[in-house]
């Protein structure tokens, strides 16, 4: 499941295995391994029988089981309690210690995770009906509630797909690689994509490799159709936004925040606000839209204001109806503080980590910082919304951290609303990984 929402190393898409259209079948063994003479049936609490199959298989502790049948999604490698000598996307069924089937998953020779979950169902098999059964399945969870024309129609191992999302902009499919276990079945998924989903074309985006400052990556990866325009228009809720499928790291409006961005208008009537790392500028025009009586945008990218004064055209707003300060976050929140300069509505939305002209952030070490820094621009009885989309700063931590810098500030502050991920994000129960994004509403004194 992805981590966040992001920031392609492979210029081509990798070959399927040979015979992709050959159903992979589960295998399986008792006790031993390979060949080994499989215990009397009997059955588990779940009701499913103790397997009497031969074949490679995989066992993991008993607590490492049960989360697996509470749907965590991934066999971390330090849990396997025998190396495998299998191919990659290989279909293994697991198992606990005492011999009971919990599931099958995609073996993944290198990295952290050991083995990707694919079913918990007794006898599965890996092949292009199932992907098809799951793309359609995973279309028709997506309400009423969720824009067609900007929205997540895959999300990885919630829908069933271990390593990979696909998000719907417009007439085109942005296809995500989060993990290399994706290339052993992207070329059996990509023409269902386009049997079902009918798009004008499909790109692949790498996210295997970390973002870092000095990143120069590639243009996403044409994989099917036709090519598309560097300016995709897309509508959420009755706004337009401007989008470019083709880009490296973002396409530039961030699906996940959609119900950060909804709680954001409702708060804003009458208020003044001011948006941190605000990016191309989806959440001013939601403020704007909402009767806030001014907006500001800070960002240290010049382009992303120029962006956001495309979206506000794009909208029938006024272009210039933002105020655009580009600059340090930090460096200009000491100066609105000196200044006196404070807003009724702050909105605090860092990337997990940021290099901007030799002043580093990450979101691990320096929220805490960050909060102190922002509740000097806050009025009296004014409100923040605290995002945090790093999956290593988990809720605890980020509550924490969120504390400390508005009681280092000599502040105080209380939690008065929360969301998180929209409906077309979903996560399995136990995969806590999975709840990345964390989005708080504080009211300080």
């Amino acid at each position: 499941m992805p981590p966040n929402d992001g920031r392609p190393l492979r210029t081509r898409p990798a070959t399927r295995p040979a015979e992709p259209s050959r159903p992979q079948r589960r295998g399986g063994g008792g006790g031993g391994g390979a060949g080994a003479e499989a215990p009397p049936r009997r059955r588990t609490q779940g009701g499913h029988p103790r397997p009497a199959v031969r074949g490679p298989h995989v066992k993991v502790p008993h607590e490492v089981a049960r989360l697996l049948r509470a749907g965590h999604p991934w066999v971390f490698r330090n849990a396997v309690l025998r190396p495998l000598a299998l191919p990659e996307g290989a279909v293994i069924p697991v198992m606990d210690l005492d011999g009971y089937l919990i599931g099958h998953g995609l073996h993944e020779p290198e990295g952290a995770i050991a083995i990707r979950m694919v079913s918990l169902a007794p006898e599965f098999e890996w092949n292009e009906a199932e992907m098809l059964a799951r793309v359609r399945a995973a279309v028709r969870r997506r309400g009423s509630g969720v824009p067609a024309e900007a929205c997540r129609l895959i999300h990885a191992e919630a829908d069933g797909f271990p390593g990979l999302a696909v998000d719907r902009l417009g007439s085109y499919l942005l296809v995500y690689k989060y993990g290399k276990i994706a290339e052993t079945y992207l070329d059996a998924l990509v023409p269902i994509l386009e049997q079902e989903l009918k798009p004008a074309g499909i790109y692949l985006q790498d996210r295997i490799r970390g973002v870092t400052p000095d990143d120069r990556r590639p243009p996403a990866f044409h994989l099917a159709g036709k090519a598309a325009p560097p300016e995709v228009e897309v509508d959420e809720d009755g706004l337009k936004f401007l989008v470019d499928v083709t880009a490296p790291v973002s396409p530039g409006l961030f699906l996940d925040l959609r119900e950060g961005r909804r709680l954001f208008e409702a708060w804003s009537r009458g208020r003044s606000v001011c948006n941190l790392f605000s990016f191309t500028g989806a959440f001013g025009l939601r403020a704007l839209r909402g009767g806030a009586t001014s907006v500001t945008h800070v960002d240290a990218a010049a382009r992303s204001h120029a962006r956001c004064r495309q979206n506000l055209g794009a909208s029938k707003m006024d272009p210039e109806a933002i105020e655009a300060i580009t600059g340090d976050a930090f460096a200009l929140l000491e100066k609105f503080r000196q200044r006196g300069r404070v807003w009724d509505l702050v909105i605090v939305d860092p990337p997990p980590f940021s290099n901007v002209k030799g002043s580093t952030f990450s979101a691990l070490k320096d929220y805490g910082e960050l909060m102190r820094a922002v509740a000097g621009v806050v009025g009296p009885g004014g409100h923040v919304l605290a995002i945090s989309n790093a999956v290593r700063l988990g809720e605890e931590e980020f509550l924490l951290a969120v504390g400390e810098g508005v009681h280092a500030a000599g502040r105080a502050a209380r939690l008065v609303g929360e969301c998180g991920l929209p409906p077309d994000f979903p996560v399995p129960p136990a995969f806590i990984e999975g709840r990345y994004l964390k989005i708080k509403l504080l009211q300080f004194d």
